[in-house]
């Protein structure tokens, strides 16, 4: 069984450490940026949700990199891991619009049929 060197490990931790730090900073400023634009901005929500989406991306990227040993493969590899992962956040994106309109067209049609 091999084992890691004292080196190998120190720099382990410094990964994890600095993902840590990388992933707080980004959770903090996703909700101070959730709380200062539901206080100062009216209107369309469409910015903010494009934010908080970003911002967790953001940190799935981070995640994946070094928590799930990602960062250290070949891109190919990589690319395999994320076809899907977009395909999974299309695809909800695809089905709340989907649920959302037909619920939309139900009350609409619901005067007309009943």
């Amino acid at each position: 069984m091999d084992h890691m060197s004292q080196g190998e490990y120190q720099q382990g931790k410094k990964d994890v450490y600095r993902t840590t730090i990388i992933l707080s900073i980004v959770t903090v400023a996703e909700v101070l940026g959730s709380i200062a634009y539901e206080h100062f901005v009216d209107g369309t929500r469409w910015p903010l949700m494009l934010f908080v989406t970003a911002m967790s991306i953001v940190k799935a990227y981070w995640i994946m990199k070094v928590f799930m040993h990602v960062g250290h493969e070949r891109k190919g590899f990589v690319f395999t891991l994320l076809f899907p992962f977009v395909f999974l956040v299309w695809a909800i994106i695809c089905f709340s619009a989907e649920g959302s309109h037909i619920h939309v067209m139900r009350d609409s049609l619901n005067g007309i049929f009943f």
